[in-house]
């Protein structure tokens, strides 16, 4: 994700190229300009016969441009649903957390130093649960951008920086090792190769790392292949949230069993609904993440824009004597249309295309610090506790008055 500033009418955002849509264009303007600068040199008065009157062209110009904003829209649409399902997720399972370790906390004995099993028991559920929580979210997030390596879960360490929003800027003087390639300024670069690279470069930190045990369990969780949306495969478990999201569960009944969580039903039961509830946005994710925007529109789309561009150069030859003043309006209409079908492919993936994509390995860290804040805070003792310090009593002008009728 690029973030920017809007100083001076926001005219530095001319002198950025990587994550644009404009260079990822120009060969299709470029194109359609040199087939008028053609018709140019080689003016025929056919053309101008065939010509005369554009209304059939502005027909067919109204409806290149009508799909083209309705694509717009509809992945506009995509991108913040999906930016919005995954904050939903975030604060839903951040939520739980915070709730599991504070009922878990309420049911020690006022004096803790009587029973210190139960403080361990309690301490070792704390901690276990802060890891499976942080593990859920990674592997939530390592699923919606379709990275099946286990190898990018790393161990979350407090002292790190956090990882850049745009993965082509440097963090704290140092690079990530991660450099967009003069490729990538001209094609929307999704690939295998790409994708792996990228992956690799920004990795999820899990609070307390991953066991041995239990990279083994989720390496074996399937032994299928899961498909991305370019049709390559890759071999490894495609529901290791699932299987991260069962253990959880399992360590709440385990905890319920040795006389933790003991609340009221009615408020027990909000834990595991929250707990719930993360992973229906999560799954809503999945299905953004899982389904390309649909190919016959995007299809059209292209052969329409593609045919824009070849009949332009027409129109502009026929109304427009001077040339260089009509190589300027070929360029300008053409370059209008493909780069706003750019930006729409770009967003329809929120998950995907770097450097416009969503940068999840800062939101994992992000969710790190909150629940790890969670886990250790310990609410202070006010003056108003002690008997020390008192409300101040309501003045005779501002307390209410009866009145009698």
């Amino acid at each position: 994700m690029i973030t920017y500033c809007k100083t001076a009418w926001g005219l530095h955002l001319l002198l950025r190229w990587s994550g644009s849509a404009f260079p990822r264009t120009l060969i299709f303007s470029g194109a359609s300009t040199a087939i008028a600068a053609a018709l140019y040199a080689t003016k025929r008065p056919e053309v101008d016969a065939d010509w005369r009157h554009p209304y059939p062209f502005q027909a067919f110009a109204f409806i290149v441009g009508f799909t083209v904003v309705f694509r717009s829209q509809l992945s506009y649409g995509r991108y913040w649903e999906g930016r919005l399902q995954l904050q939903s997720m975030t604060a839903r399972w951040a939520d739980f957390c915070t709730e599991a370790l504070t009922m878990d906390a309420g049911t020690l004995s006022s004096n803790p130093d009587r029973d210190l099993q139960a403080l361990r028991r309690s301490h070792d559920f704390a901690q276990t649960l802060v890891h499976l929580t942080s593990l859920l979210h990674a592997v939530a997030l390592q699923h919606i951008r379709g990275d099946w390596e286990l190898a990018n879960l790393k161990q979350y360490i407090v002292t790190d920086p956090p990882p850049p929003l745009d993965a082509a800027v440097t963090t704290e003087g140092a690079r990530i090792g991660y450099v967009h390639s003069l490729l990538n300024l001209f094609l929307l670069r999704g690939g295998t190769r790409q994708r792996h690279k990228y992956n690799r470069a920004m990795p999820f930190a899990v609070v307390a790392s991953v066991s041995p045990v239990e990279v083994t369990a989720l390496g074996q969780m399937l032994a299928g292949h899961h498909r991305d949306q370019t049709g390559d495969a890759f071999v490894g478990a495609t529901e290791r949230v699932s299987a991260v999201y069962t253990w959880v569960q399992q360590l709440l009944q385990d905890r319920l069993n040795e006389g933790g969580l003991t609340r009221a039903a009615p408020i027990g039961s909000r834990i595991w609904q929250v707990l719930s509830e993360g992973y229906l946005h999560f799954e809503h994710c999945r299905a953004i993440a899982d389904t390309p925007f649909p190919f016959p529109w995007a299809q059209v789309v292209l052969i329409m824009l593609i045919l824009y561009a070849l009949t332009t150069p027409l129109v502009v030859v026929a109304f427009i004597n001077s040339t260089w003043t009509g190589l300027a309006v070929n360029f300008l209409s053409v370059q209008s249309y493909w780069c706003l079908n750019e930006v729409a492919r770009d967003l329809e993936e929120p998950f995907v295309y770097d450097p416009n994509d969503l940068p999840l390995a800062r939101y994992q860290y992000q969710f790190n610090h909150r629940i790890l804040a969670a886990g250790r805070t310990q609410r202070p003792v006010h003056d108003c506790q002690t008997g020390s310090h008192h409300l101040p009593a309501a003045s005779e002008e501002s307390s209410p008055k009866c009145v009698t009728v």
